[in-house]
């Protein structure tokens, strides 16, 4: 329990991020010479305090539900500690348990975060360390598995390859600096803005965006700016094309999508201009437990007069592979609706915005989130923020933002490292729980027989 309190003071809102070390370190050292019931037990203890203390703001939402959640969540760590009490009785040690506690983790931590059907990419050891160097080109979960790595090392005592491994993260770490803002007479610069409201009337949007600078070429409203099929509404839909056209702006806004009109339908960020509609991106993945609409099924970028915008939608960007598919589909840059409800607390708002940043660096474009109560945030492709509109506030956040073509290795490739991780941890599972034979030789041959 104090490692897994260890584990989630990595994360805001106290964000001490060396900490994961400490939790991983003291759930290793809790499960030496444990298995069955007693490794299942430490390993759900940890998770529980863990989730429990960070994601407390769960609470406001689901009530009492709440304690299932943090219940399922916590079950994939003692998921890793069953497998990690079956590899101790099968003898495995050395440079093996070491390369076995790394996928171990990866692979429970990836179905856990990308593939179960209530996935939750939140509290990984990767994002415990925030943009760096490495995330170009191995990705969060990359990064994850280079924690647990030096973890497992220093507690086998392989004291060099340990600081080896921490010498790399450091590096990476603290080598990311941060990009200067283009000129707004840069051919490839636009001058954007957002709008970070919550609970406000359309007639209310328009006129704030009348107030902003003439400069500003894009706008973007929260999701659920207009929480209906503002294409249906021909009032509206004429309001919208007046200010694009009166403000010559392109406009991004959350609205919904009824295909003819019907009970289903689509949550949507729309992009128009003067000319009508450029195209728009259906939320991929919707927030589990609500009703959000009818996922999308595609990932493209739209586009406008200034280049191929992506446009992914809030819980989109937690994940990996929007992000990824819109920037190998052309997506020079991002401009994101997002909705963090008041009522979900700052701490919410302030975990929830690290996941931003990491996108950013992982596919190395500028990106601008708008948010209906925060964090709302103009990120560059290292990470940084360089304007920030903070939780629970009300206004518009400005500022100029660069379209980029280069791929980095993790859209292009890196992103299978997860895959590979999973794949290694499913053969060493097989390999544990099928086969009975010990994996280390045993040259005593009555000690074999026994």
């Amino acid at each position: 329990m104090l490692s897994g309190a260890a584990y989630a003071a990595a994360y805001p809102p106290l964000g001490w991020r060396w900490m994961v070390f400490v939790g991983l370190a003291g759930l290793l050292i809790a499960l030496r010479g444990q298995k069955g019931t007693h490794a299942r037990a430490i390993g759900f203890l940890h998770g529980m305090t863990a989730y429990a203390l960070s994601l407390s703001w769960l609470f406001h939402i689901f009530g009492w539900l709440v304690i299932l959640l943090w219940a399922i969540l916590a079950a994939f760590t003692a998921l890793f500690a069953e497998m990690q009490g079956r590899a101790l009785v099968r003898g495995i040690s050395g440079y093996k348990l070491v390369v076995f506690t790394t996928v171990n983790w990866c692979g429970w931590e990836f179905i856990r975060a990308e593939l179960f059907p209530l996935k939750f990419p939140w509290m990984t050891p990767g994002l415990a360390m925030g943009p760096n160097f490495l995330l170009p080109w191995i990705g969060v979960y990359g990064v994850g598995a280079l924690v647990m790595l030096g973890v497992a090392m220093l507690l086998s005592r392989k004291w060099v390859q340990a600081g080896c491994v921490a010498c790399i993260l450091a590096t990476a770490i603290f080598l990311p600096t941060r990009i200067s803002p283009p000129a707004e007479n840069d051919s490839r610069s636009i001058a954007v803005a957002g709008l970070q409201y919550e609970s406000v009337s359309l007639d209310q949007f328009v006129q704030r965006t009348r107030e902003i600078s003439p400069a500003i070429r894009h706008v973007v409203w929260p999701e659920y700016a207009a929480p209906f099929d503002i294409q249906s509404s021909r009032r509206d839909w004429d309001i919208l094309l007046k200010l694009c056209r009166d403000r010559n702006i392109t406009l991004t806004l959350g609205t919904q999508s009824r295909p003819g009109g019907g009970e289903a339908w689509r949550n949507i960020a729309l992009t128009l201009d003067a000319t009508g509609v450029r195209g728009e991106h259906t939320k991929v993945h919707t927030v589990h437990l609500f009703n959000d609409g009818t996922p999308g099924t595609t990932a493209l970028p739209v586009e406008t007069n200034h280049g191929k915008i992506g446009t992914p939608i809030c819980f989109d960007c937690d994940y990996e592979n929007v992000i990824r598919k819109m920037t190998s589909a052309g997506a020079e840059c991002f401009l994101v609706p997002m909705m963090d409800a008041e009522s979900w607390t700052a701490r919410q708002h302030d975990q929830h915005a690290e996941l931003f940043r990491i996108r950013a660096r992982e596919n190395g474009r500028w990106m601008l989130v708008c948010a209906t109560s925060g964090i709302s945030q103009l990120i560059d492709p290292n990470g940084f923020v360089h304007t920030r509109l903070a939780a629970m506030a009300q206004g518009p956040i400005t500022g100029v933002l660069f379209r980029e073509n280069r791929l980095t290795f993790y859209t292009a490739y890196g992103w299978l490292i997860p895959w590979c991780l999973l794949g290694g941890a499913i053969v060493s599972w097989l390999r544990i729980v099928v086969f009975k034979s010990p994996l280390r030789e045993n040259k005593n041959p009555r000690e074999s027989r026994d």
